[in-house]
């Protein structure tokens, strides 16, 4: 990750690129704000809207991919689209979707429709799922998965 801002910076990222892409437009919903503030970004983090920042030195850094979910939220909320809609819209998409959003956004035309994923989840022990998009093939052999998974599993501080 391009861990580039401090949270104010990200801030300040947001509405230049706002500015700077003419979509820094009111809001359909006055009590949305057209640029986030560090409490909204905090806040779109906890929905799942905005993935996690890196942490640099015990600071929280943010990249291009957390300046790229801002703007299409940002986009999304002015054309009155919901925060629960825009979870489902948003969630998985990858840099380019999100880019040709805010590409189709700046010209006015209709925002495309994100590719739907289908996504089947497993419980593997209490308080662990695996969670995997359908069709999904690992292509790894065993022990490297494993490896993965328990790897995964010490990061999230589950390891014994």
């Amino acid at each position: 990750m391009d861990a580039a801002w401090a949270l104010e910076e990200l801030c300040a990222a947001v509405e230049t690129e706002l500015l700077r892409r003419g979509l820094a437009e009111a809001q359909a919903d006055g009590r949305v704000s057209s640029v986030p503030d560090a409490r909204t970004i905090r806040y779109y983090q906890t929905l799942g809207l905005l993935d996690r920042p890196a942490i640099v030195e015990r600071q929280a850094r943010y990249g291009r991919r957390q300046l790229l979910q801002l703007l299409a939220i940002k986009v999304l909320q002015a054309s009155g689209v919901a925060l629960s809609e825009i979870q489902e819209r948003l969630y998985g998409a990858s840099d380019a979707e999100l880019d040709a959003l805010l590409h189709s956004a700046a010209e006015k035309r209709p925002a495309p429709r994100l590719a739907a994923r289908v996504l089947r989840e497993v419980t593997l022990a209490p308080g662990l799922k695996l969670v995997a998009e359908e069709g999904f093939s690992a292509r790894l052999d065993a022990a490297t998965l494993e490896r993965r998974v328990r790897a995964a599993i010490d990061a999230l501080g589950g390891g014994s």
